[in-house]
This record gives C-alpha cells, sequence and structure tokens, in this order.
C-alpha cells in the first residue's frame, strides 16, 4: 500500500510461513515499487511475525529494501494495511461469492476501487499512531 492507493494483491494456496512470504516479497515488492515510481524511496513496515521476522525473510529484506521501519518486539500493530483489509472484508460481504476464483476477481476489483485518499490518510495518520503509542507507554490505544 502506498499513498496513492493499493496495488499488486498476491494470492497463497495453502498455509503461509516463512518461504511463501520470502517468494511474495521477490515476485511483488521490487516491482511494486517501481512500478509506483518509488524503488529509492520507500520503507518496508512489517510486524514482528515470526515469518516477517525469519533470518531468510530479514536477509532478503537487507539486500533488497531501501529502508525498513523497525519495530520493537511485541509492539502494537499500527500496520495501516489493517484498515485496508477490513474495508476490502465489508465490500467482499457484499458479494455472493461461492468459490475462490470469485473471491479473487472480486478482491483485485475492489481493491483497484481504493481511491489515493484513503491509503493517504491511514498513511498520514502513523505520525499520530506513533504518539499514541509513546503516550500509552507501548499500551494498548485507539487504533
Amino acid at each position: 500500500m502506498v499513498s496513492s492507493g493499493v496495488k499488486n494483491l498476491d494470492f497463497t494456496d495453502g498455509a503461509m510461513n516463512k518461504y511463501v512470504y520470502l517468494a511474495i516479497l521477490k515476485r511483488n515488492l521490487k516491482q511494486s515499487a517501481s512500478n509506483l515510481g518509488i524503488s529509492r524511496h520507500f520503507k518496508l513496515y512489517q510486524d514482528n511475525e515470526k515469518k516477517h521476522i525469519a533470518d531468510i525473510c530479514n536477509l532478503w529484506v537487507l539486500y533488497h529494501c531501501p529502508g525498513v521501519i523497525k519495530t520493537p518486539a511485541q509492539s502494537p500493530d499500527l500496520n495501516t494495511i489493517e484498515h485496508v483489509w477490513d474495508y476490502l472484508q465489508q465490500k467482499i460481504n457484499e458479494h455472493n461469492i461461492s468459490n475462490k476464483q470469485e473471491l479473487r476477481k472480486h478482491l483485485i476489483e475492489e481493491s483497484t476501487k481504493i481511491n489515493g485518499s484513503f491509503s493517504a490518510k491511514l498513511i498520514k495518520s502513523m505520525s499520530n499512531r506513533l504518539r499514541e503509542v509513546i503516550k500509552c507507554k507501548g499500551g494498548p490505544t485507539r487504533y
């Protein structure tokens, strides 16, 4: 997700693990950054999920990402993408979906409808989110 919208949804079959996550990074991260014109200027935000911080993934990110937003262990999940998933869930619930292909089709359609102002608002809220975490000393926030 960038301030102009959501790009390159990736679908997996089965369980997500560090190898699947690494494959997604390899397939999409550089391509998405290039397509958005931010190849040299983006920062990857990911939480402390085990697959995200696995050595194999950290090593790849170290060599292929211009910047990473570090989060401490057990930090609150501030990832703005959670709001995008909630939005997509609401939109998907409006459709009568009976199989994976229809789900994928509708997810792609609905994600392309997410406008830049929605994404930009979420991204601009990061500084407020961080201030709130500091104010709450790492405890629960309204986000």
